[in-house]
C-alpha cells in the first residue's frame, strides 16, 4: 500500500495583492517500495466539481503510487472551493412570486416563520418548474476562481515543493518521468503549469481541456434535478469583473510564444458543448509533439469513454492506463530551473526560482 501524507505549506503569494501569507494543503503519495531512480511524478488536477478529497482522486493516487512507480502529488488551489456545487443561493420570494404555483396552504407553510428555503425546495419538488437561483459566491480579491494563473502556479508550487524534499532527502527519482494528468478545467491548467515550467513535464494527458475557460466571458450554471423540479443555478464569477490578460489566458496565444518539449495525449469528444473538438485539433497540430485523439461514437467502448460529450464521461483510471501502457522514460536526474519570460500586448510575465520554487512577477506595459 502507498505512503499517504499532507502538508500545509505556504502556497505561491496571491498575483492580486490580497493580505498575509497565503497557506494550502498539499497531498502526496509515495510508493510502498519506496523511491528509486525509476520512480516519476504525477500532479493530478480536478476540475469544477471535484477536488483531491473527491474519493476517485484519494484512489488514483493510491493507486498509481504503487502501480507506476510514482509519487502522486495534488493540492487545494486557490478559490477551487468556489468551483464545486452550489452551497449558498439567494431566495428572494414574496408570496405572490409562489401563488401561480403552489397551493394557499402550501404557502403558509413555505412562510410561515419568514421564509424558509428548505421548506420551499421539498414542496417544490412535488412541481415540475424551472428555478432559476443565483449562488451567493462571497468571492474576494483574497481568495476566488480565477482560472489561471494562480492556480496554475500554486500546483507548480507544490510539485517543487515534493521534488524538494527528495532532494533533501537525497533521494534519486526519474526528472524525465514527471507527468501531469487534468480533466476539463484541470487538464487545461496542466497546459498553463507546462507554459509556466517548459522544462518539467515530460508527459501531460490532456481529458477535455479548452483554449480559455468559457466562465470567463459568461457565467456557469449548474443544473440540479430535485424531485420533479429543476434548479438552476448561476454562478458568475469574480474574476469576470477585473481586467484579465486573454493573451496569457487563451492556449492558442500563449502556445505560439515558445517551443513545447513536453509529449501531449489530447482527448476531445466530438460532441463536446464548451470547446469544439475542430478547433481543439487545429490547437493540437499547431504544436509540437502534441498527439490529438478524437473520440467519437465509434471511439465509445462503454469501459473508458463513455460518452462523445465534455469529460467523455470517462473512466480516470482506465484512462490513465490507456496512455501508459508500454510506455517507457528514459532516465535523467537533473532539473533545469530556468526563469520564464512571456510578453502580450498588456503585460510582462516572468517566472523565477527562489530557493527552488517558482516565483510568478507580473509588470504591466
Amino acid at each position: 500500500m502507498s505512503k499517504d501524507y499532507k502538508l500545509h505549506w505556504p502556497s505561491h503569494p496571491n498575483i492580486y495583492g490580497g493580505n498575509g501569507v497565503r497557506k494550502f494543503n498539499i497531498y502526496f503519495s509515495e510508493p510502498d517500495q519506496g523511491v528509486n531512480e525509476e520512480t516519476g511524478i504525477l500532479l493530478l488536477i480536478p476540475g469544477f466539481g471535484a477536488n483531491a478529497s473527491s474519493n476517485v482522486y484519494k484512489k488514483m493516487r493510491k493507486n498509481f503510487a504503487d502501480q507506476y512507480n510514482l509519487i502522486v502529488v495534488q493540492c487545494d488551489y486557490f478559490g477551487q472551493e468556489f468551483m464545486q456545487g452550489s452551497r449558498s443561493v439567494q431566495m428572494n420570494f414574496s408570496r405572490d412570486n409562489l401563488s401561480g404555483i403552489f397551493s394557499s396552504s402550501e404557502i403558509e407553510n413555505i412562510f410561515k416563520d419568514g421564509f424558509n428555503g428548505r421548506k420551499f425546495i421539498e414542496i417544490g419538488s412535488k412541481y415540475s418548474i424551472n428555478l432559476s437561483l443565483k449562488e451567493i459566491l462571497n468571492e474576494t480579491a483574497d481568495n476566488f476562481n480565477d482560472m489561471g494563473l494562480m492556480q496554475a502556479m500554486d500546483h507548480l508550487t507544490s510539485i517543487y515543493y515534493v521534488i524538494k524534499i527528495l532532494e533533501d532527502n537525497g533521494l534519486t527519482f526519474n526528472t524525465n518521468k514527471i507527468i501531469a494528468y487534468g480533466h476539463s478545467h484541470g487538464a487545461y491548467l496542466c497546459y498553463l503549469c507546462n507554459a509556466m515550467a517548459p522544462h518539467l513535464f515530460s508527459l501531460i494527458i490532456d481529458n477535455s481541456a479548452w483554449l480559455q475557460p468559457v466562465y470567463l466571458s459568461s457565467p456557469r450554471f449548474l443544473f440540479t434535478k430535485v424531485g420533479n423540479m429543476t434548479i438552476q443555478t448561476e454562478f458568475d464569477y469574480f474574476v469576470r469583473k477585473l481586467d484579465y490578460d486573454a493573451d496569457i489566458l487563451n492556449l492558442s496565444a500563449l502556445y505560439g510564444k515558445f517551443d513545447n518539449l513536453c509529449n501531449i495525449e489530447s482527448f476531445h469528444g466530438t460532441t463536446d458543448n464548451l470547446i469544439s473538438h475542430k478547433d481543439k485539433n487545429q490547437f493540437c497540430k499547431s504544436i509540437n509533439h502534441c498527439i490529438f485523439h478524437e473520440i467519437s461514437t465509434s471511439k465509445v467502448d462503454g469501459d473508458i469513454f463513455k460518452s462523445t460529450n465534455h469529460g467523455l464521461d470517462a473512466d480516470f483510471l482506465k484512462m490513465f492506463d490507456y496512455v501508459m501502457k508500454n510506455r517507457e522514460f528514459e532516465f535523467k536526474n537533473c532539473i533545469h530551473s530556468k526563469p520564464v519570460n512571456y510578453l502580450t500586448r498588456k503585460k510582462e510575465y516572468r517566472v523565477l526560482y527562489e530557493e527552488g520554487l517558482p516565483l510568478l512577477t507580473i509588470k504591466s506595459l
